[in-house]
């Protein structure tokens, strides 16, 4: 709120939201004060995607993608609602796409009714244009640090890999905007293309360099330790591997069946 409320002379709350605020004028450090401020003692976020729009809806906000942790519930709401400035919720499940629930930040909005139901929330047409604008702003800011950094957005993988893939499922929109910079670890070695964090690939660049030998078949291992004599046996054949071992990967595989109907997915210890 823009009155200061002090205890024993020290300021000790936030009179200007931060997501109001101009991008241009905030510094890293003034990202990362806001998310400790929202969140102590959690480690500091990987990146975020600063909201700030006045048409054809009003919302205002931050949007911190955290360090995935193994106990992580992708349906808990992890951002915190406002409208006007005033608190409303921590939870905000109807407002934002689901597959980027596990995010973390504020938004403010007053376009969206308070009063009301969850059902009527989420048939709310403008709700829903929310929901679109939110997953297009994540959309632009992770193919754009794709382009600027690939060495950066791979440090992130690990952690970004499963918003990207659930979103991809769930939103054919988002998926649009992501599938030429969703990666994989590859056994293929190309050393303008290597990175610190090992060796990637699109599956866009995996089919086109393997027309020839791979028959429009893509092999990929779930389990790269335990599978990793068949994994040797392919690389001995000249056949590429991808790594597919997260725990969404089961039905992702099934997701990329049906978005390239032409090509076989084959775990590499299948027809043995």
């Amino acid at each position: 709120i823009p009155v200061p409320i002090k205890l024993n002379d020290e300021v000790i709350n936030k009179q200007k939201a931060l997501g109001s605020q101009s991008p241009s004028s905030l510094t890293k450090d003034d990202y990362l004060e806001f998310y400790r401020y929202l969140y102590p003692f959690q480690e500091d976020p990987l990146f975020w995607v600063h909201l700030n729009t006045d048409y054809p809806f009003i919302i205002k906000g931050i949007l911190y993608f955290p360090k995935i942790k193994a106990d992580i519930d992708p349906n808990k709401a992890q951002i915190k609602l406002f409208s006007n400035q005033v608190f409303v919720s921590d939870n905000c499940e109807e407002v934002i796409p689901r597959f980027l629930l596990p995010l973390r930040g504020a938004i403010d909005s007053t376009d969206i009714p308070l009063n009301v139901s969850r059902s009527f929330l989420q048939g709310d047409r403008k709700v829903r244009k929310i929901q679109d604008y939110i997953a297009k702003k994540v959309g632009d800011h992770l193919t754009q640090l794709y382009a600027d950094s690939r060495e950066e957005f791979l440090r992130c993988w690990q952690d970004i890999s499963l918003f990207m893939k659930f979103g991809s499922m769930n939103s054919d929109k988002f998926y649009q905007q992501v599938k030429e910079i969703l990666v994989y670890p590859t056994t293929y070695v190309d050393d303008s293309q290597t990175s610190e964090f090992g060796n990637y690939t699109t599956l866009q660049t995996y089919l086109e360099r393997n027309k020839e030998k791979h028959e429009n078949r893509v092999f990929y291992t779930s389990d790269p330790a335990t599978q990793s004599t068949y994994v040797e046996l392919h690389k001995g054949q000249g056949l590429e591997v991808i790594t597919l071992d997260s725990f969404i990967d089961s039905h992702y595989i099934h997701f990329l069946e049906r978005e390239f109907p032409d090509v076989k997915f084959a775990r590499v210890d299948a027809e043995i």
